[in-house]
């Protein structure tokens, strides 16, 4: 296993779209155990650089890094979890099943998988709503069962898309102290958003992206 610094490296990563550049020149690191905000407007390329973190999409050009391993090395996806910004979630599964299934994905034991399950809903605060339906959950509470799924694994890097979207000030304020609990644990938080007052409050250094480029990183 890579004892890399870095949770995340990037330099000069690229990635185009027949003629459109998406992303022109990403470079940054996050450390291990740090809160780290991607702040830009809609369209700056910051859902097309979480993609090419995740693998999702391939880079044009460039490298990048996760725990010092590149980016398309299959073991580094069980060290990491993802909070997506547009989720679609199975919603005929109760909110338990949908746990357990992304489980099984991890090919978590069963008997450890229940019980990181129930330390997790009572975490997001949906244990009292683990048998509903998720086609029966608002938006808000969604959020938080996705939120558990990218815990469920005890990842080293958490990256989150826009993860109080739709939340209300207390959902705010819960997410805000898991990512804080992360940090004191060493787990390295990736935000992205478009939302900078909870980037001020919540993380430690901030890269600012425009046009597909880091113009600047900055401490808070």
């Amino acid at each position: 296993m890579s004892q890399s610094a870095f949770a995340i490296e990037t330099r000069n990563l690229r990635k185009v779209f027949g003629d459109k550049v998406a992303v022109s020149n990403l470079t940054l690191s996050v450390e291990r155990g740090e809160v780290f905000g991607f702040l830009g407007p809609n369209g700056a390329g910051k859902t097309t650089s979480v993609k090419m973190l995740l693998n999702l999409v391939f880079p044009s050009g460039g490298e990048g890094y996760l725990f010092g391993q590149p980016l398309n090395d299959p073991s580094i996806r069980s060290r990491v979890g993802f909070l997506p910004e547009h989720f679609r979630f199975h919603d005929w599964l109760r909110g338990d099943e949908f746990l357990q299934l992304h489980a099984d994905l991890y090919r978590l034991p069963r008997l450890q998988a229940r019980r990181r399950i129930g330390e997790l809903l009572e975490l997001v605060g949906l244990t009292a709503h683990a048998s509903k339906k998720l086609r029966e959950y608002s938006k808000g509470m969604l959020q938080r069962i996705g939120l558990a799924q990218a815990l469920l694994n005890q990842p080293e890097l958490v990256i989150l898309d826009e993860p109080t979207s739709g939340l209300d000030p207390v959902g705010r304020r819960l997410v805000r102290d898991i990512i804080r609990d992360l940090r004191q644990r060493g787990v390295a938080v990736f935000i992205n958003s478009h939302l900078l007052s909870e980037v001020e409050i919540t993380c430690d250094r901030v890269a600012f992206i425009k046009h597909g480029e880091v113009i600047r990183v900055s401490l808070l």
